[in-house]
């Protein structure tokens, strides 16, 4: 046993060495088919936008599906070759029809017993799928539990889909609820099926009526058990046992640690397979699985009874089964039949051992199937005719086998790299017959056609600008609200200045009285009248803003609503806040745009309130109501306020203000009159700089090339339709295939290195 020991533990150190350079090309290939399956996508999307269109004819031809399936199967054949590198044991499995003895032998291997590993008589015991490991010092069992999602999903949905029972549970709590019928009726238990389906649908029964001596064991945790008490978590109920518990539900997978009757052992694992010929739903799926990914080796067990002494089709699909498993290494290298003497009568023995040598191997006497009779309850027996000269030849054919598995999946992934490539070449042929503009060129072609909408829609507004300025243009909500001002003022003139003619008239007589003199008081009312009046007719700034607030308006309509999408209140901002914003982004962005920022600080320079716009020439209007003239006039304001200190003094003085302050506002009245006209000549002169200078600077249509560079993705968001959405689309379809052809060529490092690890 020695050498073979140093023979196995030297194959387990070399398939270590492999495990960097797979589990490189496991990434690689699983980037690769993440890159085809964004390739799908976005031939998918191009052939949506378009259905009925050339290009989507022209990619339909394109084989998607096949380069995916191609990438999962160079992944499959890495994933073989993972699994066998990444194993720290030599594993063997135990595989055979239920009640041939398969648990039998595994305790023979092992050195456990019925209590471990349970064998009987009559049904089937193993439920539960055991990996077994020597280890000279540990002894015990790791349970790992299903939840309940996993127990739902790949225990009981199964069921369901073997017995054609609707709705499947997707919850513990809807198993549990289920209706099961009590018999196997309906039109699904129906002809030849009906013998397969009623153990079945009686299992999944059981599995509901027990669900109380399970449930709390849904945990998807690793639980520690005695191998004294690890028999109800692997194994069916005994028949005597009670009623209604089994816990082995709740297990999904269980690994036993012993130490194995061996005096000088490797690393070694027994794998208990799934039996065969059992009526659970997925069976021979399960058995597949645990030959390809967990077993280096599997023995087959037939115990030659009265009805089991001749190798049957069931016999037939094993080694099929395994043959599917090892793919590329020889069966014969990978499998030990061992006819199950025990209590089994001579004649049974011969008959299934002559057929064994006549009808299964060659009778010619070359290379077949390794046929060994034992029987699989003498552990001596089992021990020296099967496990160590399985042992033996391992320490030679591993190396054997690995090398045709390393080299069967480099030649696959070669192979599937090829395909893939062949692919990507019909869709290049494909997108060099359609045209696509280049980012620069899709860029400069929506840059000039955004400066044209702009240009068209700020000329149509500067239109709008130019009518008003018109001198056929009437303001007539301006002009009512002058003539609404002019009359309030002239009412409070009228009135007595707001206190009454009597009033006016009394206040005016005991100051000249106080003074005894009539300009102070003249002087002080002038003055009064004076400031009130130029107060009242300010109320007019409310129209004279609301007039530079549309501007505005109109300007932030006329730039569009794809410049609205680049501003933080988007379509809904006010425009001032609208312009500003677009003004701070323009000049803000990765690549600024300072000159159309510039343009847009202009246009919001526009100064239209009263102070600044009527206000100067206002005040000309009532400098008749200043006490004195300024130097250099020749008329003397005293002789029109010099009144006599009498009753009449002051009714003359009254009658002289009011009609000064009539004179006021009649003019004041003509200069606002004039100020819609000029307003809107402003605001004119305003709109056609703006437009001038956003559209035809020297630096416009380079600032809108950079604009549209920067911020193409707010400027045109979601996803388009028809060409647009196409040329996008196909753009994609391109950086993909391009990705997707440089990784394909980052081939031979990976390559390389697997060769030479496994020379």
């Amino acid at each position: 046993m020695s050498d073979n020991k140093e023979q196995l533990d030297a194959v387990l150190r070399r398939r270590r060495e492999h495990l960097p350079v797979v589990d490189g090309q496991i990434g690689q290939w699983r980037h690769i088919q993440e890159l085809i399956t964004g390739l799908g996508d976005a031939v998918a999307a191009v052939r949506a936008g378009e259905p009925d269109g050339t290009v989507a004819g022209l990619l339909a031809a394109v084989d998607l599906a096949g380069m995916d399936r191609a990438a999962g199967e160079a992944l499959h054949a890495l994933g073989a070759v993972r699994a066998r590198v990444n194993r720290e044991t030599v594993n063997i499995g135990v595989s055979g029809r239920a009640r041939n003895g398969k648990s039998t032998v595994l305790q023979s291997l092992s050195g456990l017993d019925d209590r471990q590993i349970p064998s009987g008589r009559g049904q089937p015991v193993t439920a539960v799928r055991s990996r077994i490991y020597h280890s000279p010092t540990d002894r015990g069992a790791r349970l790992t539990m299903h939840t309940e999602q996993s127990f739902v999903a790949e225990v009981i949905a199964p069921y369901h889909a073997e017995l054609g029972l609707l709705p499947t549970p997707r919850t513990l709590s809807a198993f549990a609820s289920h209706p099961y019928p009590g018999t196997p009726d309906g039109p699904a238990f129906e002809g030849a099926d009906r013998p397969r389906l009623g153990p079945m649908l009686a299992r999944v029964r059981e599995a509901q009526q027990a669900l109380d001596s399970y449930r709390d064991y849904l945990t998807g945790e690793a639980r520690t058990v005695d191998l004294t008490d690890i028999r109800e978590w692997v194994a069916y109920p005994e028949a005597d046992a009670p009623p209604g518990r089994r816990p082995y539900l709740a297990v999904r997978d269980a690994v036993i640690t012993c130490a194995f009757p061996l005096a000088d052992v490797t690393a070694l694992g027994l794998v208990d397979l799934p039996g065969l010929g059992e009526l659970t739903p997925g069976a021979e799926e399960h058995h597949l699985a645990g030959l390809r990914n967990d077993i280096d080796f599997a023995i087959v067990v037939k115990r030659p009874t009265d009805t089991n002494a001749m190798w049957a089709e069931e016999d037939a699909r094993a080694l099929q089964l395994i043959g599917s498993a090892c793919e590329v290494a020889d069966p014969r290298d990978f499998t030990l039949i061992l006819v199950n003497t025990g209590a089994c009568l001579p004649e049974n023995i011969a008959a299934l051992d002559d057929d064994l040598r006549d009808r299964l191997n060659d009778p010619s006497g070359e290379r077949g199937y390794w046929v060994v009779l034992a029987d699989g309850a003498d552990r001596d027996a089992v021990r020296e005719q099967v496990l160590q000269p399985v042992l033996a030849h391992l320490a030679t054919a591993l190396p054997r086998m690995d090398e045709a598995v390393i080299a069967d999946a480099i030649a696959v992934c070669r192979e599937r790299r090829e395909r893939i490539r062949a692919d990507l070449d019909a869709l290049a042929s494909v997108l060099r017959v359609v045209s696509v503009p280049t980012l620069t060129e899709q860029t400069i072609g929506r840059a000039e056609t955004l400066r044209e909408e702009v240009a068209a829609s700020l000329q149509a507004w500067v239109d709008t600008l130019r009518g008003r300025a018109g001198e056929d243009y009437e303001d007539i909500e301006f002009f009512d609200r002058v003539a609404e001002v002019h009359q309030d003022v002239r009412e409070w003139v009228l009135s007595g200045f707001g206190e009454g003619p009597d009033e006016w008239r009394r206040r005016a007589l005991s100051r000249f009285r106080v003074d005894r003199a009539t300009l102070p008081f003249a002087s002080a009312e002038l003055n009064r009248v004076r400031v009130e009046m130029a107060r009242r007719f300010s109320v007019v700034d409310d129209l004279l803003l609301r007039r530079r607030d549309e501007y505005w308006a109109g300007l932030v309509d006329a730039l569009g609503p794809r410049f609205a999408l680049l501003t933080a209140g988007g379509p809904d901002a006010r425009p001032r806040e609208a312009l500003a914003a677009l003004a701070e982004t323009l000049r803000d962005a990765p690549e600024p745009c300072p000159a159309l920022a510039e343009t847009l600080d202009f246009a919001l320079d526009v100064r239209l309130d009263y102070r600044t716009r009527v206000l100067p020439r206002l005040r000309r209007a009532l400098d008749v109501l200043f006490p004195e003239s300024d130097p250099g006039d020749s008329q003397a304001a005293h002789t029109l306020l010099a009144v006599a200190r009498t009753e009449e003094g002051s009714a003359e003085l009254f009658d002289r203000v009011t009609q000064l302050a009539r004179q006021a506002a009649y003019d004041a009245q003509a200069v606002l009159a004039q100020e819609p006209g000029t307003t809107a000549q402003v605001l004119f002169a305003y709109g056609e700089q703006f437009e001038d200078a956003f559209v035809r600077a020297d630096s416009s249509e380079a600032e809108f090339r950079r604009l549209v560079a920067v911020f193409q993705d707010r400027l045109w968001p979601g996803k388009e339709s028809g060409p647009a959405a196409a040329t996008e689309g196909l753009r994609r379809v391109r950086r993909l295939a391009t990705d997707l052809r440089t990784l394909l060529s980052d081939e031979h490092p990976h390559t390389d290195a697997a060769e030479r690890t496994r020379r």
